[in-house]
């Protein structure tokens, strides 16, 4: 009997508490935009099997969804070939092509981007710990997404975009999965003491007296 991803609970049409989400198409902006990699993933290896969705980082489990709008229908296991990941398929769309989800095993992701080829994602559909959704267009992307916010994630689908001619769902290939810190900033009194710093030397070196220090220089 397939496992369901406990993850993820059936979506709720209303509005997650994430006050700031931000957006990236371009891998480069999206390093640029945050901190340190906490974890990465490159799906090295060409099984050409269906694996646990769980055996690639202890810190984020992925599986296949049925239904993109239905997370209950996710499984623990994808589609391991060519140094990717995709669904292992089983959905109602006409060519039975399903959806990937993952599950942050931290609780503190704020940061998370990937690429992603062979098939377009039509969006993200991201959910909070009390089963809150939130869908994100990404049609503007091409070949890769990240996403920053000010609040926790802790799961998603990727929607796939539809084939025309209702031939179904556009199968995609997810690669280079990565977590990242948010990039710190000085807090507000250390930044003060910087510019207080940098006041007193400007002021030092205007007037042209010895500082302390030059007073505890060795005489030559």
């Amino acid at each position: 009997m397939k496992r369901i991803l406990t993850f993820l609970a059936l979506l709720v049409a209303t509005t997650p508490s994430w006050a700031a989400l931000t957006l990236y198409t371009n891998e480069t902006s999206y390093l640029a935009a945050v901190g340190a990699s906490r974890s990465y993933i490159d799906f090295a290896g060409s099984p050409a099997a269906t694996v646990s969705g769980f055996g690639f980082s202890p810190n984020v489990a992925f599986g296949s969804c049925t239904d993109s709008t239905n997370q209950s229908t996710c499984g623990t296991s994808v589609f391991h070939n060519d140094n990717a990941i995709s669904d292992i398929g089983g959905s109602a769309a006409n060519n039975g092509v399903g959806s990937l989800a993952w599950r942050f095993l931290l609780p503190d992701v704020f940061a998370f981007g990937f690429n992603y080829a062979s098939g377009d994602i039509a969006a993200i559909q991201i959910v909070d710990p009390s089963g809150l959704s939130s869908l994100v267009d990404t049609t503007s992307a091409t070949d890769f997404i990240g996403l920053v916010a000010d609040t926790a994630f802790y799961g998603a689908i990727g929607v796939n975009a539809l084939l025309a001619g209702d031939a179904g769902n556009d199968r995609y290939f997810i690669d280079d999965f990565r977590i990242n810190a948010l990039r710190t900033v000085p807090e507000p009194g250390s930044l003060v003491l910087v510019l207080v710093s940098l006041g007193i030397a400007a002021l030092i070196r205007k007037s042209g007296r010895p500082t302390h220090l030059e007073h505890m220089s060795p005489a030559h």
